[in-house]
């Protein structure tokens, strides 16, 4: 992409949500007046499917409450289901979600959601449900779906409340291969060209990822431009990476990210 191609005379947003999750928010963007500029900074992968995995598929009926983390874990484990001849109709189980969009996804794969926060949008606001406190949950055997190496919050949280918590782990998150729209190098070498005016980032590895990526005098400059963070956590990220401008958002979805857009760039 060149500097030609940009629209200069509105607000130029970097999105560097995955590819497969970028389209809705780039066009909800767009539609308010910004000029979203696609840079997937993260990629999630699958694990393959081993035997420890297998078993835990073939048992889900067998546990007292499945947590889904985000919504790549429901897709990750649909799919897995699907390779098993498993339909997550069959699955029995209390399931929980953390956030609206996960839960949405969850019950158009056919899971039957019975737990998730009405407000809040992270392992707190699940954690705070009646039906996950100590005396719920004491001897209940949990299985949390995420991705490999997930925090540790909701599982130690459970485990001290009298839980029995497994994990499986069922997709990566790793550092693009392959740049789509702008490469790496574009952006290391002509960041001011692209009158980048905001950044949005929704999980603290794309936000790690965008600045291992990247190489100086891009990576420098990328530091002075305004960044949207989803959680205090990203907040926290950042600020040690050397950001100047970084607002925090309700959460990664995408009416609450461009909400905090708009009040940043007052639009």
């Amino acid at each position: 992409m060149t500097r030609e191609e940009l629209n200069v005379t509105k607000k130029n947003v970097l999105v560097t949500r995955p590819q497969a999750r970028a389209a809705e928010f780039i066009d909800l963007l767009n539609d308010h007046g910004f000029k979203a500029l696609a840079f997937a900074s993260i990629e999630i992968q699958p694990v393959k499917l081993n035997s420890q995995l297998e078993k835990q598929l073939k048992l889900l009926n067998q546990y007292d409450c499945i947590i889904f983390i985000s919504v790549n874990a429901v897709e990750q484990v649909a799919d897995l289901l699907r390779q098993l001849n498993i339909k997550p109709v069959s699955v029995t189980t209390k399931i929980a979600t953390i956030g609206k969009s996960t839960m949405k996804a969850a019950n158009q794969a056919g899971f039957k959601v019975t737990m998730s926060p009405q407000s809040g949008f992270n392992s707190e606001s699940l954690l705070a449900l009646n039906a996950l406190q100590r005396e719920q949950i004491n001897g209940a055997r949990c299985l949390i779906i995420r991705g490999v190496g997930g925090m540790e919050t909701l599982a130690d949280t459970l485990s001290q409340r009298g839980a029995q918590v497994e994990y499986a782990e069922v997709y990566r998150r790793e550092i693009p291969s392959t740049d789509k729209n702008i490469s790496r190098q574009q952006l290391s070498e002509q960041w001011q060209s692209f009158k980048i005016n905001a950044i949005t980032v929704t999980s603290n590895e794309s936000l790690q990822n965008l600045y291992d990526m990247l190489e100086p005098p891009g990576q420098l400059a990328m530091l002075k431009t305004n960044l949207i963070v989803a959680s205090r956590r990203g907040v926290s990220l950042a600020n040690k990476l050397g950001f100047k401008s970084v607002i925090c958002a309700q959460s990664a979805l995408n009416q609450h990210m461009l909400a905090a857009l708009k009040m940043n760039l007052k639009q």
